[in-house]
């Protein structure tokens, strides 16, 4: 089984977003974790993962995510936050 432990969590565009939308930068730190034969649970460290999601809620409802962006595939958190800006108006006020 793999584990997503958040180690960090940020808050992009507070202001600038209509009041049921987040643009969330999210750390994770992976690890594998199994039983081994002898019964003993095993943990080792795996990747890291590196996302900024676009979050929309409403009122009495939880948050689902409106689009994921892998840091993986950019070359910066910024360079998604710009592409955030232009692809996704709609989200802003």
């Amino acid at each position: 089984m793999i584990v997503h432990d958040l180690v960090e969590a940020k808050e992009y565009f507070e202001n600038e977003t209509k009041n049921d939308y987040l643009v969330l930068y999210e750390k994770f730190q992976n690890s594998k974790c199994d039983f081994e034969e002898n019964g003993r649970f095993c943990m080792k460290e795996a990747d890291e993962k590196e996302v900024v999601q676009i979050l929309r809620g409403r009122q009495d409802d939880t948050l689902y995510s409106v689009k994921n962006y892998d840091l993986n595939d950019f070359s910066s958190v910024e360079a998604i936050l710009e592409k955030v800006k232009t692809e996704h108006q709609e989200i802003f006020v």
